[in-house]
């Protein structure tokens, strides 16, 4: 999808007084950043927001929430709610680090992007919660939508996505390969997609001005201002959403100091919580630059590490990305106030994440390229599309929305979320059960009542099903348990379907499940049992 889906080699550790640096930045952060709030403008630097732009068949809009031919589209107005894009016009500058916090690299480099958003028709209908997504780089990808779009708009959220850069430069750029080759970087794709009608979009060559722009747009939504698009809705909580490149996003923007320096007139956070998708800071790259040429950061560096601040931070891994990382530091898996850490096994990345049962996933934004000619054959895919065994069914979607719905609580009411859960390891290596699921983490009831076994295929008949593919591109499948083991673990269909909703249940009473995936799941466990599991 990105660089995020390549491997880097090691980098060397640094030992001694560098591990102990860890300790004193995090006691000095909140100091530190108190003195220097004046380090970064008070207000935001937009200055014009142009818009709803109409669309329509003569003028589509790329990427909207439903499609032709997608299937995991969604009908927005069956649900009351209207999609609206708009250009927003500014100015940032790229940061650079120091112990202090960020420190102006360049001058504020003019942009013009765009924000898309999906909120109640009737404003009356609104929650007072906005879920707020940088756009991924690769495409403009938007997969926290795709996740949380049902969710959402049940519960009256609103939910808006920016486009954050192309990643064109430096080295955590989005792939990119010679004409006639199609375009992946998001804005550029866009001009490729409607010429006319995006032809008024900017954006620089330093892409550093991301952290910048990214708090300047979502400070505006929560303001008086007349041009603001949503300044007739009373905004509660804004949550930050993203995975893989755009889950690096926010834990660059959180540990780089942005979160702590720019803040609302009232001196609040723009954003209220993080939901910090698949992206670790043991694993590499799981950290971005702040300006194009900056090196790369190490695993090992202090940077890294989680820092205590105000914000509310949930991080959500898979086995992938827990297996992958440098467990062997000593500051792995801190403990630090207002963050959680959940991991959950039999998955990979993203693979499961909006709908693990559809034979080729196809969201809007793929539906409309494939039908203007895109070149897909130029862009690495994820294995799912070119393994023909069956792949796993652990429904990581639902977990998300969980974590989703305990950050939510945590910001709007003060209701802590549930306690970090991690993989079980040894000497560096995943701890698995009888059956060959990993231990530990959040316990799916299809680990707890199993009918197959979740991982790697070792194989060599289907090669497009290996674990040897880079890294994300890796492939879990569902390796159905032999009749007689079957018969050993359960002695009926019953006896499975006991197990399963026992465990189901007490998921839900752990809050790591919502009521109405609870009821979704336990609907599926019966056509399996039916069909004889």
């Amino acid at each position: 999808m990105d660089k995020d889906s390549q491997m880097r080699r090691k980098m060397p550790r640094r030992r001694g007084e560098e591990d102990m640096k860890v300790i004193r930045d995090n006691a000095l952060w909140s100091v530190a950043a108190v003195a220097l709030a004046v380090a970064l403008p008070a207000h935001a630097q937009v200055s014009e927001v142009e818009g709803p732009i109409p669309f329509g068949e003569d003028n589509p809009m790329f990427g909207p929430a439903d499609a032709e031919g997608a299937n995991v589209g969604v009908n927005l107005k069956s649900f009351g709610y209207i999609e609206e894009e708009y250009f927003v016009t500014g100015s940032a500058a790229a940061y650079e680090h120091s112990p202090d916090g960020p420190r102006q690299r360049t001058n504020k480099l003019p942009y013009v992007t765009r924000i898309v958003i999906r909120r109640p028709a009737d404003p009356s209908e609104f929650s007072g919660v906005v879920h707020f997504e940088p756009a991924h780089p690769t495409h403009g990808w938007n997969g926290h939508w795709l996740v949380l779009r049902n969710y959402a708009m049940s519960r009256g959220d609103i939910y808006v996505f920016a486009n954050v850069g192309d990643a064109s430069q430096g080295w955590s750029g989005s792939p990119q390969y010679d004409p006639p080759a199609s375009p992946t970087g998001a804005n550029v794709i866009l001009k490729w997609f409607n010429p006319e009608r995006y032809e008024p979009l900017e954006w620089p060559d330093e892409e550093g001005i991301r952290y910048e722009m990214m708090a300047d747009i979502a400070r505006m939504l929560r303001s008086d201002d007349a041009e603001n698009p949503l300044r007739q809705f009373d905004i509660e909580a804004m949550l930050v959403g993203g995975w893989s490149y755009t889950g690096s996003i926010q834990r660059t923007f959180i540990n780089e100091g942005f979160h702590e320096q720019l803040r609302l007139p009232d001196g609040g956070p723009i954003f209220d919580g993080y939901l910090i998708g698949v992206s670790s800071e043991l694993n590499e790259p799981g950290y971005l630059p702040l300006y194009n040429d900056e090196p790369f950061v190490p695993i090992d560096s202090p940077r890294r590490r989680p820092r205590e601040t105000d914000a509310k931070i949930i991080e959500f891994l898979t086995e992938s990305e827990v297996e992958l990382a440098d467990n062997t530091l000593p500051y792995a898996r801190p403990e630090v106030e207002g963050r959680r850490v959940y991991e959950l096994a039999g998955v990979v990345h993203t693979d499961n994440l909006y709908g693990p049962t559809l034979a080729r996933k196809q969201p809007p934004i793929m539906a409309q390229l494939a039908a203007n000619g895109y070149q897909f054959a130029t862009v690495s895919t994820v294995s799912v599309d070119q393994c023909d065994l069956p792949a796993s069914d652990i429904p990581e979607d639902a977990f998300v929305r969980g974590a989703v719905n305990a950050l939510r609580q945590w910001v709007v009411d003060g209701t802590a979320p549930p306690e970090s859960v991690f993989l079980e390891q040894q000497d560096g290596d995943l701890v698995r059960d009888g059956v060959g699921n990993a231990r530990g983490g959040i316990r799916a009831a299809e680990f707890e009542a199993p009918l197959a076994r979740y991982g790697r295929y070792d194989g060599t008949q289907y090669p497009g099903c290996r674990a040897d593919n880079l890294y994300p591109s890796v492939f879990m499948v569902r390796d159905d348990l032999p009749t007689e083991e079957l018969a050993r673990l359960y002695q009926s269909p019953q006896d499975y379907l006991q197990r399963y909703d026992q465990q189901i249940d007490q998921l839900v009473g752990e809050r790591r499940l919502l009521e109405e995936d609870a009821l979704r799941l336990k609907a599926i466990a019966r056509e399996r049992a039916a069909n004889g599991f």
